[in-house]
């Protein structure tokens, strides 16, 4: 399985994933805010479509490394959050948010299946995304389906901003040609 997000063909991003344990397991992963918190955000737990959740990002809280941010990411050292609107929740397979962006919106898509005893995690962006945006996208949700994968698994996930930063260089080669489409 390739664990780096690709371009399709609409521009959106698309990421897969292999977890472990049982679809209710991930689900959870997702849906609630404190296990949430571990990987990605803390905030409300998403309950059903139609509602509004807090999301609230530390990511200096997602692993036990001590690293500075860099200094382009500055304004989230103390944290950020805003308000994501669930437009679709279908537990334990699917859920759909609107989560806002400098842009406009973007729909972020989780889906789950069953695998081979295991959990295929499939997980698409759509919406516009400006070229300086889209490689912070591709290495941060990179970055943070990693880490939630290492702790699902009880392993110690790699620290966040190195890799993250190591994985824009990454993705800055490998989607260039999508990246001189974008505005």
């Amino acid at each position: 399985m390739n664990k780096y997000g690709e371009v399709l063909e609409d521009g959106s991003l698309y990421f897969v994933r292999e977890l472990p344990g049982d679809i209710e397991r991930a689900w959870a992963w997702i849906a609630e805010g404190e296990k949430r918190a571990q990987w990605l955000c803390g905030g409300g737990d998403v309950q059903r479509a139609g509602e509004t959740i807090k999301f609230e990002f530390q990511h200096k809280n997602l692993t036990p490394h001590e690293e500075t941010i860099p200094e382009k990411y500055k304004e989230m050292d103390n944290g950020v959050s805003f308000d994501v609107d669930v437009t679709a929740c279908e537990p334990p397979h699917r859920l759909v948010i609107w989560w806002p962006s400098p842009e406009g919106s973007n729909e972020i898509e989780f889906r789950l299946s069953e695998q081979n005893g295991k959990v295929k995690l499939e997980l698409i962006q759509r919406g516009e995304i400006p070229a300086e945006h889209f490689l912070g996208s591709c290495a941060g949700w990179h970055t943070h389906l990693d880490i939630m994968a290492d702790k699902m698994s009880g392993e110690t996930p790699k620290p966040f901003w190195s890799t993250h930063e190591a994985f824009f260089q990454e993705y800055k080669a490998r989607i260039k040609d999508h990246l001189a489409s974008l505005k």
